[in-house]
């Protein structure tokens, strides 16, 4: 009987632990799509390297030493703010609104995604700090963006943001992916 219990026990150990490393599978396919992002923010318009932005080096150098959870939630963080950003159909010339519809589909994808990880978590960690401070810098963004009364050069800084949000998110999902590859 108790032989019994031990294997139903390790039985059902094995199947949380599958479940856990499946929702979070995701993330190995995260730097294909999120390559697809990159290219249509470039295809977007101007020369953003040209561009110089306020960015928050430090809450990414932060968040790398992170627990993966709070790495996700980051990832799911930004996504959103992104999206939210970036959807003004209102002030784009319909050719380009076409290739940001493009590009915001992708992001949802990638925010649906990692939300079904998300999921998986029980309650926020302690990490809740950045929350407040990327809500800032973007609502800093949307401002700066309405400042400038949505101009050409006003959304190329936006761009050149938005891409620099993209690749260090490639590399805090790589990490938080290989994390999750050790357990």
């Amino acid at each position: 009987m108790k032989q019994t219990q031990m294997w139903t026990y390790i039985c059902v150990i094995f199947v949380t632990l599958l479940s856990q490393c499946s929702a979070c599978r995701w993330l190995g396919r995260y730097r294909m799509v999120n390559a697809d992002s990159l290219t249509l923010i470039e295809k977007m318009g101007g020369h953003p390297g040209t561009v110089k932005v306020r960015f928050p080096g430090h809450l990414y150098n932060l968040i790398g030493d992170a627990k993966v959870e709070d790495q996700v939630r980051f990832l799911v963080l930004n996504l959103d703010q992104i999206i939210n950003l970036m959807d003004a159909k209102e002030h784009m010339n319909p050719e380009q609104w076409k290739l940001v519809e493009y590009f915001l589909k992708d992001l949802h994808r990638q925010s649906s995604e990692l939300k079904e990880c998300v999921a998986q978590y029980q309650k926020p960690s302690h990490m809740e700090s950045y929350e407040k401070k990327i809500t800032r810098h973007f609502r800093t963004l949307k401002k700066s963006l309405k400042k400038k009364k949505y101009s050409s050069h006003a959304w190329e800084q936006i761009r050149r943001a938005v891409k620099t949000h993209l690749q260090r998110m490639e590399i805090i999902a790589n990490n938080a992916n290989k994390s999750l590859a050790r357990v």
